[in-house]
């Protein structure tokens, strides 16, 4: 529905110096939070996103490379905020702050802090920043508590609150947080750094609404939602008209190994889209539930990315989207159902349904499955609660598409968090690695291979606390228009004995002792069109790059290897198929 008139529209040129100007300073505002946050996984993983909103909770500019299951949410986050705290209470110098996934927050570890922009006395909007804390309390480090029964094992739980108001900060509320996480001198300066950009863009904010004035800066907020909006309905006229189904599976929680269904029906028609999660699971007894506002973000990621990806993303862009999601199901969990890995396991899949409709209207546009997981890993020493907890999120494969093969090693899909270095990690945490690269015949063969991910081999160099949160140990990205599909993950624990155990994805925290070694394998990607139709010179570079064996080649691609003798490394040449 649009918000202006045309007797109140600016005129191009100031509404795109405005446009650009408004996402110029989410820009800023991410590079403050990054120079200034204490963990490794805001400093380097970049676990945390940024956006300027209007009043009503309309995201208006959200950070370019930011992470889409952060950003989607805001707005219903916002909201959650605004249905406890009224507009008309908020005062010049409040900041607003909450974490509660059954108010419009994603799971817990995702602190969202929002500050009132006030020009002429009247509010203009906010500005956000939502960040993964590294601990937020709990029984175990790293506040993943995938035995958690309920959100209230799932560490602190901070509704919204009024964290500064009129500009001095409310110490009660810091004192509850900082006596309830570990490591609570750098859970604190994270939190400074979100304010500290949330104050970036409340300047830059100004600074246009100096230039240019009040209303024009108002304006153009509203404008550039309404212009979103035609552009995604026009992105959607393209896309056939039709009922698509489809569906995907978890790989269950902590306490069931049962599989988790996740089953989409989308309707496209003209500009308008909507998805039925109806025949999805029930919600789960492990955290392994989506709250309402991921399943949100997740879904308009995945049609934004095939709709319309060139132009920017904001709440306009979501206007044409209906989103049905039962209640009492995965997709949208009664309260008070635990939620910590709904946000990044569950949403994978969410967004890979999507996919799986759209595949079917538009299978030129579509790529296969990437790995669909974060694979966590969680490594804290034991009785120390002020020390550094490790929470490393690994990079895997992308799917491979019509014209090209799937990367490697990149978080795809609803997360973009980096891979922190080797060197920090050893510095940081008691670790050694002793392996890492990709791995070898991970992608799903097809025209087009799809990608690897991570391989790391660590060794703990003191009594620790492990956890792992990840998926696709027992189901497979799946290929697409023939393409077969990626390699599973896979978790080998050897401990200080060499006693060697399995462990599934799903591994709830676990004492390992000093010595012990363990081998993190993320699932690799799917495979696009027939592996018959794979060029030979590709296979040939595939196995010389080590992406996959020779037996893999042989099984997959049909392809008969032998050695070349002229050759200096004495490499496997393909010669026939």
């Amino acid at each position: 529905m649009s918000t202006t008139t045309e007797t109140t529209r600016l005129d191009p040129i100031t509404l795109s110096v405005l446009d650009a100007g408004l996402r110029t300073a989410v820009a800023e505002m991410k590079a403050v939070v990054l120079r200034t946050a204490y963990s490794n996984l805001w400093r380097e993983a970049g676990d945390l996103s940024c956006g300027l909103l209007d009043p009503h909770g309309n995201i208006v500019a959200q950070g370019i490379g930011d992470i889409p299951i952060h950003l989607a949410s805001m707005p219903m986050s916002l909201r959650g905020m605004l249905a406890r705290i009224p507009a008309e209470t908020i005062r010049p110098g409040d900041v607003l702050l909450q974490n509660d996934p059954y108010q419009g927050n994603n799971h817990m570890p995702d602190f969202f802090m929002a500050k009132p922009v006030f020009s002429e006395d009247r509010l203009i909007g906010f500005a956000a920043v939502r960040g993964h804390y590294v601990d937020i309390g709990g029984p175990t480090p790293g506040s993943y508590y995938t035995l958690a029964k309920d959100v209230y094992g799932e560490g602190l739980r901070i509704p919204p609150v009024k964290l500064y108001r009129e500009g001095v900060a409310n110490t009660e509320i810091l004192d509850i947080i900082t006596a309830n996480v570990r490591n609570s001198a750098e859970r604190l300066g994270d939190m400074r750094s979100q304010y500290a950009g949330c104050l970036a863009a409340e300047r830059r904010l100004l600074d246009y609404c100096e230039r240019y004035g009040t209303a024009a800066v108002e304006q153009a907020m509203a404008q550039v939602l309404d212009v979103s909006e035609l552009r995604a309905r026009a992105a959607f006229t393209e896309i056939p008209d039709g009922t698509y189904v489809f569906e995907d599976v978890c790989d269950g929680d902590s306490f069931d190994p049962d599989p988790i269904t996740i089953k989409g029906t989308l309707v496209i028609s003209g500009g308008d889209v909507t998805i039925d999660f109806t025949g999805s699971s029930p919600q789960s007894r492990g955290g392994m539930n989506s709250p309402l506002g991921v399943t949100h973000s997740a879904t308009l990621f995945a049609l934004k990315a095939i709709a319309e990806p060139a132009s920017a993303s904001n709440s306009g862009s979501y206007r044409p989207v209906t989103i049905v999601a039962p209640t009492g199901t995965i997709v949208n969990p009664h309260e008070p159902a635990p939620v910590v890995s709904g946000n990044h396991e569950t949403s994978s899949r969410i967004a890979d349904v999507v996919l799986g409709c759209l595949a079917q209207a538009v299978p030129d546009r579509v790529p296969a499955a990437g790995t669909g997981s974060a694979t966590v890993l969680l490594v804290g020493r034991e009785d120390a609660v002020d020390d550094t907890i490790m929470y490393e999120v690994h990079g895997a494969g992308q799917g491979a598409n019509v014209g090209a093969d799937g990367s490697h090693a990149r978080r795809t899909s609803i997360g973009n968090t980096g891979n922190t270095p080797n060197e920090l990690l050893e510095a940081a945490h008691p670790i050694r690695v002793l392996g890492y690269g990709l791995t070898t015949d991970g992608g799903g063969a097809g025209t087009h291979r799809g990608g690897n991910g991570i391989t790391r081999l660590l060794e703990f160099t003191e009594d620790v606390t492990v956890t792992i949160v990840s998926d696709r140990d027992v189901s497979a990205p799946y290929g697409l228009l023939g393409g077969l599909p990626g390699g599973n993950a896979k978790f080998v624990l050897t401990d200080q004995g060499g006693r060697v155990t399995d462990l599934s994805s799903k591994t709830p925290p676990t004492v390992v002792r000093a010595g012990s070694r363990m081998l993190v394998r993320c699932a690799g990607a799917g495979g696009y069109g027939a592996p018959s139709e794979r060029a030979l010179a590709d296979i040939q570079s595939d196995i010389d790059d080590g992406y996959i064996t020779v037996s893999a080649a042989e099984r997959d691609y049909g392809v008969l290897a032998q050695r070349d003798p002229a050759r200096v490394d004495g490499a496997d040449v393909v010669v026939r198929r």
